[in-house]
């Protein structure tokens, strides 16, 4: 249902915090309706003097019906376990509060609530749209909902994680950060957004004051607040979060022209826009858009500047500035005018300019789009918003590689200097034609390198352009990119890590058994080289790699996987990491170097089973996989009792996970066709069969993605071994 105009406008006007921003929507929204003007500034007094009434009257002398409709908002009093503290800040229809939770725990928190009488259908709809959105994200860079109810009156309400903090622009300023720091907040706030949009929920109000910074540790950590006016992007939630058409939300400098138009196919690339109007701003100190342009404007008129205006780029705003406002902008941001108009010219103007484009296609596809070329910028590579000419990412490589060209350069001059000297003296004397047979080794050695440099820098632009290729979902042209760089020339990055494990995947869900090999292999090289830790996470993707290529027959690459992952956690403190790599390393019978190698390893884990590990609690999944690789581990250094003894100790826990369970049985089969006993080994290996059988004939579903489908192939390479040893 649509609501009156009227009212629309002043939800819209009561929204703004600022007084300056609510009389200029007012001043352009009324310039032809004084009496509509006079009818809202009156509503504005009763609000006014209503919120002053009901923080300043003590509870005592508040009627039974006044405590039951609003005494429940007033400061110094409860709503549940919450106490009123302070009023941090109001909308259109909702009252943020200071509060103070107190049990279980005792901490300061956001309350939110409708305010008193804007409690309509469609105002408590606007508000659960918001507790929704909050509820359904979790990252450190979005402030979280924490709890809801209703009040006594049946008023709802929500609490959220308070963020004390500054608006970021501010926060930047008075800290006087330069473009490098500004940038890297800038891009833990794209991932916040991708965040969302992952979950389906587009904010649509983005600007300075809705993502807020605070020191935590010294680090400044953006937050990203009030999806108030935020909007589903996934099936049946679209509808109870639509907002109407004829609403003006958000605010103009920072609107994209989709929003302005009052479209309703509004989608992730609105935020895009928003994101690429805050990036202006942390760059030259104001939006492209000046908020004194549209300040006596109707709101027609601002819409048609919106949709029909190009944006000027960041460094064209500053060009048109004073000197002294130069001067101003660039000391906030640690340098001079000039300096600071040549930093933002290139690469950050095509960033700027391709985030808030007009025709959202010519927009990022992604916050995560948007945050890697900041990422490439920073780290002196060429950004997809860039010219792709070959000068530019020439001056781009030398820029990353300035010493290596530098120093190559002096060297193939004094070399070719060498050379005219040494040529003269060959026919002179015999030490002359050494020392020009010198200076060629040495000159071949500086172009071997100059050649090296330049195939590493070719991988890494390729890798680039594969982690853009994901980020779309273009996975074919992804692999295509990947496959230009041979094994184990993918040069240690994130983006390298993020290609290699997406495109693996993509593979294994179409069941292309060699593809996936290929990217899994790349990822257990690159994937250790930038992640230092002890990680569970780096030892599955070590047991991945190693079962695809055991599966493969490619024996020299499996033998490189498992002296990477000895290496890599032979030190290890967890019995799950441990654990991790037995199943990694043992899937074919080791030689004695690498038997040697994890021995003490297997010393760690049989002491952590018998006699207790924090990650070990009771008869659990971790527990029973521990055991599991403690009796592979025995088989192969040919303990067949100690092996026997682990993998029943392993079995009663076993059930619930197919393929845990079908690994024990040919584990067991194995040992037990060691042990004589031929006809147990065969009817185990039976039983192993038939859910290998039916779990290869139906095709990879996405759940087996995050799950099983390495422990599956793990159990397959193992009934061959069995098999082959029992001469089924």
């Amino acid at each position: 249902m649509t609501l009156p105009y009227e009212q629309l406008l002043f939800m819209a006007a009561a929204s703004l915090t600022d007084e300056d921003e609510r009389r200029a929507l007012l001043d352009g929204a009324c310039r032809h309706n004084p009496e509509l003007r006079k009818r809202l500034d009156a509503l504005f007094e009763v609000q006014d003097a209503a919120a002053a009434y009901f923080e300043s009257k003590p509870e005592s002398e508040q009627s039974d019906t006044a405590g039951a409709e609003s005494g429940k908002d007033e400061l110094d009093t409860n709503i549940g376990r919450y106490r009123l503290l302070d009023r941090l800040g109001e909308g259109g229809y909702g009252v943020v509060y200071l509060a103070e939770q107190c049990e279980p725990v005792r901490r300061k928190v956001a309350l939110k609530i409708i305010r008193p009488g804007m409690d309509t259908e469609h105002v408590i709809a606007r508000f659960e749209a918001e507790r929704q959105s909050l509820a359904m994200m979790d990252h450190p860079n979005i402030a979280r909902v924490l709890d809801a109810g209703s009040t006594a009156s049946g008023r709802p309400f929500f609490v959220m994680e308070l963020v004390d903090g500054e608006k970021i622009t501010d926060f930047c300023d008075a800290n006087r950060l330069g473009i490098r720091e500004r940038l890297e907040i800038f891009v833990q706030v794209c991932q916040a957004i991708h965040h969302a949009h992952q979950k389906g929920v587009i904010h649509r109000d983005l600007k300075p004051s809705n993502i807020l910074v605070r020191m935590q540790d010294t680090v400044p950590v953006p937050k990203v607040i009030d999806f108030g006016i935020a909007k589903a992007n996934r099936g049946e939630d679209c509808d109870a979060f639509q907002t109407s058409a004829e609403q003006f939300l958000g605010t103009p400098a920072y609107m994209s022209p989709e929003v302005a138009a009052g479209s309703k196919d509004v989608d992730t690339r609105c935020d895009i826009h928003g994101l690429g109007i805050v990036l202006f701003e942390l760059l030259t100190g104001r939006p492209p858009l000046a908020p004194e342009r549209v300040r006596d404007l109707p709101v027609d008129v601002i819409r048609k500047m919106i949709r029909e205006e190009d944006p000027p780029a960041p460094s064209a705003l500053l060009a048109e500035l004073t000197a002294d406002e130069l001067g101003e902008t660039a000391a906030r941001r640690n340098t001079e005018g000039p300096k600071l108009t040549q930093r933002v010219k290139g690469d950050l103007d095509w960033i700027v300019v391709k985030a808030i484009a007009r025709e959202r296609d010519q927009r990022y596809e992604s916050a995560y789009g948007l945050a890697l070329d900041i990422n490439r910028h920073l780290n002196n590579e060429a950004v997809s918003a860039g010219p792709p000419d070959a000068f530019y990412r020439l001056a781009k490589l030398v820029r990353r590689n300035k010493a290596a060209f530098l120093s190559g350069t002096a060297i193939f001059l004094a070399l070719t200097a060498g050379f005219g000297t040494s040529t003269v003296l060959f026919f002179r004397e015999k030490e002359a034609r050494n020392e020009q047979q010198r200076l060629r080794t040495k000159a071949e050695i500086a172009r071997n390198n100059e050649i090296a440099l330049r195939r590493h820098a070719e991988y890494r632009e390729k890798i680039s352009h594969a982690a853009v290729q994901v980020s779309h979902g273009n996975f074919d042209a992804a692999d295509r990119l990947l496959r230009e760089v041979p094994f184990g020339e993918a040069p240690p990055s994130l983006e390298a890590a993020q290609a290699y494990l997406k495109v693996g995947e993509w593979h294994v869900l179409a069941e292309r058994w060699p593809e996936a090999t290929d990217s899994f292999a790349n990822l257990a090289l690159v994937l250790p080289t930038i992640d230092p830790t002890d990680s569970f996470d780096i030892s599955v993707v070590m047991i991945r790699a190693a079962a695809l290529l055991c599966q493969a027959g490619d024996l020299e690459r499996y033998d490189m996987i498992r002296r990477l992952a000895i290496d890599r956690f032979s030190n290890t403190f967890s019995p799950v990491v441990a654990e991790q790599v037995f199943k990694a390393t043992l899937l074919l019978p080791p030689d004695p170097e690498t038997l040697a190698a994890l021995r003490p390893l297997g010393a760690f884990l049989e002491t952590s089973l018998t006699k207790g590990h924090p990650e070990l609690q009771g008869d659990n999944f971790r527990t029973a996989w521990c055991r599991f690789a403690l009796s592979l581990m025995r088989y192969r250094e040919g303990d067949l009792d100690a092996a026997s003894l682990w993998a029943d100790r392993a079995l009663p826990i076993a059930g619930g996970h197919v393929p845990r369970e079908t690994m024990l049985r040919c584990l067991r089969a194995m040992i037990a066709y060691h042990k004589g006993d031929t006809a147990a080994a065969r009817a185990l290996l039976n039983a192993a069969r038939m859910p290998l059988d039916a779990h290869f004939a139906k095709p990879i579903e996405l759940g087996d993605m995050k799950s099983s489908w390495s422990d599956w192939l793990i159990a397959r390479i193992l009934y061959k071994e069995a098999r082959a040893l029992v001469g089924e």
